[in-house]
């Protein structure tokens, strides 16, 4: 092996190394785990979401952003992810050049995001992450929003839907708030 192979190889290698340990950070430090949502959940939130023309669409961890790059076909929207997990995020800037979706992938986090503008959010995340983002909901978001979550609920919020989990249907609990 020439040299020159040998250290390209090495550059990658250590390339790949350190963005396992980013990505492995960020989920520690966030608290964020990156899970992919299902095509079939995907296709049921998108229904609960009723997306209309020209909605401003968050996910706010969006991992790979299979569900904005679903949503954006869907209807003519503007489509918005925040990730910080650096393999995630790579996987969503390639998942949206691949796909040519019309969407924004932000390397972000979220709780700096101010959520004005949003009509949709989706949350895959967990409950006490949930949590943290409900006074950020409650004072950001305006009137009419909604906020759209995969199996865990708000604690201390009704949602305005709720779709029971489907087991057969390999569907887990989906949350519709409203604020």
């Amino acid at each position: 092996m020439s040299d020159t192979l040998f250290l390209s190889l090495s550059i990658i290698f250590a390339f790949g190394i350190l963005l396992m340990l980013g990505t492995a950070l960020a989920n520690l430090f966030y608290r964020v785990p990156y899970v992919p949502t299902k095509m079939r959940v995907i296709e049921k939130v998108l229904k609960v979401a009723d997306l209309k023309k020209g909605q401003k669409v968050y996910d706010l961890g969006c991992g790979d952003g299979r569900f904005l790059i679903e949503a954006s076909k869907k209807a003519d929207i503007d489509a918005t992810g925040f990730e910080t997990a650096p393999i995630p995020y790579l996987l969503a800037y390639f998942s949206k050049w691949f796909h040519q979706a019309k969407i924004s992938i932000r390397m972000k986090n979220f709780f700096q995001q101010n959520l004005k503008d949003a009509d949709v959010i989706f949350c895959y995340l967990l409950p006490e992450t949930l949590l943290e983002l409900k006074n950020k909901f409650l004072t950001e978001c305006h009137k009419g929003t909604k906020i759209i979550c995969h199996t865990f609920p708000i604690e201390g919020l009704t949602p305005e839907k709720v779709v029971i989990k489907n087991k057969k249907a390999g569907l887990p609990t989906i949350y519709m708030y409203k604020i």
